[in-house]
């Protein structure tokens, strides 16, 4: 039997009004107003790009940790304010393992998901790689760690660095060899973009009689080269490759009877691993090695590293690597151009850094026309040198 139409219409009103009350026990309350001006707080992805797989974890884990140091460091501030409107600072990382191949996908990935400024990639070759990727899309880029010259001259406006190009610290290598007296100098690199690039440095800036070998950065035995650098009669080596094949060639050299064969590195080489890996502490000693990273040869000269270094130990459960203060000031300049943008844009952050004076853990820095950093004294920094025992406190050794 059906309804009467007028009972219809009142069962339809009497159900629409229990309609909207249930609805409306269940209505999120708006979100609380947080911040000044009573702006509502959004998140600012910022995207790290490392190397935490791989043949460098050790680099890549003290980069990623450095960077997410700096957010939590604005976040207990409040976050930060950007046109008028208040963010608290996420930070994605992404792992490319410092394989160039893989940098590219990193690179577009961090693209899709809508990061608004990218710090690295850990290494000159990954840098290489995605650098079009990042340009195309005018994403702010700040690399800490990335020293291969030639990525400046790119014509990426995107891309700055705040640590020293190989040109320069390749030169202060062949300078420090030969200020120490070293006649025959032998230099190797194990093929990869940042080795290739600062072995050539190093060439350019030798004065003294050379020899010129190379390694694959896979390979594990290294008589041909150490039979070669014999022969030649070397006083000295200087391989630009990374520390894990530093370590090793150290090792051969040793065993091969080239112990007193003094041997230089640079940042590649900056490593706590390298003692273990050059076959235990008496092989590691006296290697020295510089790095491209702005600021001092002693870290206690910088007013802000030590809170940072005991902020760096509470959060990641040991002390800061190479290129873990370089990604902290990376998120800090990022940020700050986007405040002096007022603007989260990536043209006009890009603007912005190009005319940005920044203070950091490192120091007091800009950048010039290419993206390098620029400040009072910042070349003359490719001496940080690093003593693999003495506890790795630094020294510069004036004598042979």
């Amino acid at each position: 039997m059906g309804m009467s139409k007028p009972r219809t219409v009142l069962a339809l009103l009497i159900a629409g009004v229990l309609v909207i009350a249930v609805l409306g026990g269940c209505t999120t309350p708006p979100a609380t107003p947080t911040g000044t001006g009573g702006t509502t707080s959004s998140v600012l992805k910022i995207g790290v790009e490392t190397g935490l797989t791989g043949p460098l974890p050790d680099y890549g884990f003290t980069a990623a940790e450095g960077a997410k140091l700096a957010a939590k460091d604005l976040n207990d501030k409040g976050g930060v304010t950007i046109g008028g409107k208040k963010y608290t600072i996420e930070i994605v990382v992404k792992d490319d393992e410092a394989d160039p191949a893989k940098a590219p996908v990193v690179a577009q990935g961090f693209i899709d998901e809508g990061v608004v400024g990218v710090v690295g990639p850990l290494t000159s070759g990954a840098a290489n790689a995605g650098g079009p990727i990042y340009s195309g899309a005018k994403m702010p880029q700040i690399t800490a760690s990335a020293t291969l010259a030639t990525l400046t001259q790119n014509g990426w406006t995107n891309f700055f660095r705040n640590c020293v190009g190989d040109n320069i610290q390749g030169a202060g290598l062949a300078k420090w060899a030969q200020d120490l007296g070293f006649k025959k100098v032998a230099v190797m690199d194990d093929s990869s973009a940042y080795a290739v690039g600062l072995a050539d440095n190093v060439i350019k800036g030798l004065t003294v009689e050379s020899l010129r070998q190379s390694a694959k950065d896979t390979d594990t035995d290294f008589s041909a080269q150490i039979t070669n650098i014999k022969n030649f009669g070397a006083d000295a080596i200087i391989f630009t490759g990374y520390h894990k094949q530093a370590g090793l060639l150290r090792k051969q050299m040793v065993e091969q009877g080239l112990g007193k064969v003094q041997m230089f590195g640079a940042d590649g080489i900056k490593s706590a691993d390298f003692a273990a890996e050059a076959g235990g502490a008496a092989n590691a000693k006296g290697v020295y090695c510089t790095i491209g990273a702005f600021g001092t040869a002693n870290p206690a000269e910088l007013p802000l590293y030590a809170k940072f270094k005991t902020d760096y130990v509470a959060q990641a459960g040991k002390d800061p690597g190479p290129y873990a203060e370089g990604n902290y000031d990376a998120v800090g300049t990022l940020v700050a151009a986007m405040e002096a943008a007022g603007s989260t844009d990536g043209a006009a952050v890009v603007t912005a850094l190009h005319n940005l004076t920044y203070t950091g853990i490192l120091g007091t820095y800009k950048f010039d026309a290419n993206g390098d950093i620029t400040a009072a004294g910042a070349s003359a920094n490719i001496k940080t040198i690093f003593h693999f025992i003495n506890d790795g406190k630094d020294f510069v050794p004036t004598t042979k």
